[in-house]
């Protein structure tokens, strides 16, 4: 099945606000007196819940509830701040130039809010590349559910087993596969343990290897083995 489209998620793989909103709110943990590990942020990322899920979990810590609008207005500030030097992870440019001079379609399709997602490809100069653009706002599911993949491949035009999902997480992954797309997972520094024995291809980097490279890779059937074993 020749590949007619990509479809790019938003946190994590396009602007690594996963590691952003990790290390703002382990800044929040320690102001308290306490840490928060990687490996229990890890379990929580790229859902929806995460942040209740670290209230929760703060509030565990400090055997007491905490003012969480407060927590919110404080973890905003330090990750405004932060995300506001980063600029888009390395290698995503490169891949939707490619997609483009490839006469590909383009889908982003994420479980943010569009408010949140569209508004920062709109910041970083992005939006042009997109042909179709698929947010939690019009689905009923999110992410681990198929529901946004199979929507922006509607919207596309195109076939599920004709497009290749990019993504970081453990639950974007399990969305993509579900609905039958092929998948290359670019962990980021908060996923990077975990494992996508699951999907087609895994990169360290979006760098590590041409979109075209991939395409050729997917078409022939010939998956890249796992990071760890190159």
């Amino acid at each position: 099945m020749a590949i007619k489209a990509i479809a790019l998620d938003f946190d994590g793989l396009i602007l690594d606000t996963e590691t952003a909103s990790y290390l703002s709110f382990r800044e929040i943990c320690q102001e308290y007196g306490h840490d928060m590990p990687l490996a229990v942020w890890r379990e929580w990322a790229g859902g929806i819940r995460t942040w209740p899920l670290a209230c929760e979990y703060l509030e565990e810590l400090l055997g007491k509830s905490v003012d969480r609008e407060e927590l919110h207005r404080h973890h905003r500030a330090i990750y405004n701040e932060m995300i506001a030097e980063w600029d888009v992870l390395p290698g995503v440019r490169e891949v939707l130039d490619t997609a483009g001079r490839l006469g590909l379609k383009v889908a982003l399709a994420s479980s943010a809010s569009a408010a949140w997602a569209v508004n920062h490809v709109k910041r970083y100069g992005l939006l042009d590349y997109f042909d179709f653009l698929q947010t939690r706002d019009n689905v009923t599911k999110v992410k681990p559910d198929p529901e946004i993949y199979l929507k922006a491949v509607d919207g596309l035009g195109v076939r599920a087993d004709e497009t290749i999902a990019f993504e970081d997480s453990l639950v974007g992954t399990q969305a993509a596969k579900a609905a039958g797309l092929y998948c290359v997972a670019v962990p980021n520094h908060v996923t990077a343990n975990c494992s996508f024995d699951h999907v087609d291809i895994r990169l360290s980097s979006l760098l590590d290897m041409g979109l075209e490279d991939i395409i050729h890779t997917l078409e022939k059937g010939n998956p890249v083995p796992q990071e760890s074993d190159i």
